[in-house]
């Protein structure tokens, strides 16, 4: 069997090299089309793993919130706030991408650490100086910088873990050192947390003032949940905290009565084994829990994948 595929795999080089030689003008451009168009799928998923790990090189701001209305003491910690931002900008500036949407993300992030630093200054530190008072910064605008930097993230996200997806169907050399299963489960997971909280959603709610997410929107996540078939203990055990979750974020009362065609509560089971601690609100205990495990899962798999693409 093995040497009849061999002979017309050859079969088929002879002819499309056959091909190649007579009319080079029909076969180039589909070969060019084939290896260009993966050719960017990689760069793409490789630009995404250099992003997620500058990310955590970037500076994390620690130190404790001073309220608003002790002016002297916040004016100060804006200062830093503008230092802290500046040092950012720095980092990001270092990072060399490949493909156009991720350079374009740069800028974006870049952008928006600048017109915070600008607002900052103009509105708090300026303010202060002159005038020995500041008024609140513009909520507008407060709030669209970084929206338009995470909407753009998160569609060049979704674009790279479909492709991986794709690449772990057709098992790919690029994947054949990390487990399948858990691999599968950690890119439907997170593909299925893009779908429950899209940032476009949170853009639009931002400018025309949308109401809290609906009941539907509520018993669609349910109907999500319930679709994801995990195969790794690690998954099972998030998925049974994300129920709990839900039923803890929406309990019975809020909800009215269920529409027929939509499926019960029941209908995912709960594993009884986890223990949420009492000496915190539930619903903040369990979000640590599922952060904790999710995060767990993450960091291994992108060092393999880095190790996969980067090197």
């Amino acid at each position: 069997m093995k040497k009849v595929i061999l002979v017309i795999a050859c079969l088929a080089i002879i002819v499309f090299g056959g091909m190649h030689f007579l009319m080079p003008e029909k076969t180039t451009p589909h070969l060019t089309q084939f290896f260009s168009k993966e050719h960017k799928e990689v760069q793409r998923i490789q630009d995404w793993l250099k992003y997620k790990q500058q990310q955590q090189l970037l500076l994390v701001d620690v130190t404790s919130p001073v309220s608003p209305k002790q002016q002297g003491a916040y004016a100060e910690y804006i200062k830093q706030k503008i230092e802290f931002n500046q040092q950012n900008i720095q980092r990001l500036q270092l990072s060399r991408y490949q493909t156009k949407a991720f350079k374009e993300l740069q800028q974006l992030e870049i952008h928006a650490l600048e017109q915070w630093n600008t607002l900052f200054q103009t509105y708090i530190v300026d303010a202060f100086v002159e005038q020995q008072h500041f008024t609140e910064i513009p909520a507008e605008e407060y709030q669209q910088f970084d929206a338009e930097a995470r909407y753009a993230l998160q569609k060049q996200e979704i674009l790279v873990l479909e492709h991986l997806q794709q690449l772990l169907q057709h098992n790919s050399p690029y994947l054949s050192d990390i487990d399948h299963s858990l691999l599968s489960d950690w890119l439907y997971y997170q593909l299925m947390q893009h779908e429950i909280h899209p940032v476009i959603s949170e853009w639009l709610e931002v400018e025309t003032d949308m109401p809290d997410r609906s009941r539907q929107d509520a018993m669609q996540d349910l109907r999500l949940y319930k679709r994801f078939n995990t195969n790794t203990d690690e998954y099972k055990y998030i998925m049974s905290l994300e129920t709990q979750l839900w039923h803890a974020e929406h309990p019975s009362s809020n909800l009215l009565a269920q529409p027929s065609n939509t499926m019960s509560n029941s209908d995912i089971e709960i594993d009884p084994e986890i223990v949420i601690p009492e000496d915190e609100p539930q619903v903040e205990q369990i979000k640590k829990l599922i952060e904790t495990q999710h995060n767990s899962v993450s960091r291994m798999m992108f060092s393999q994948l880095r190790q996969s693409f980067l090197q």
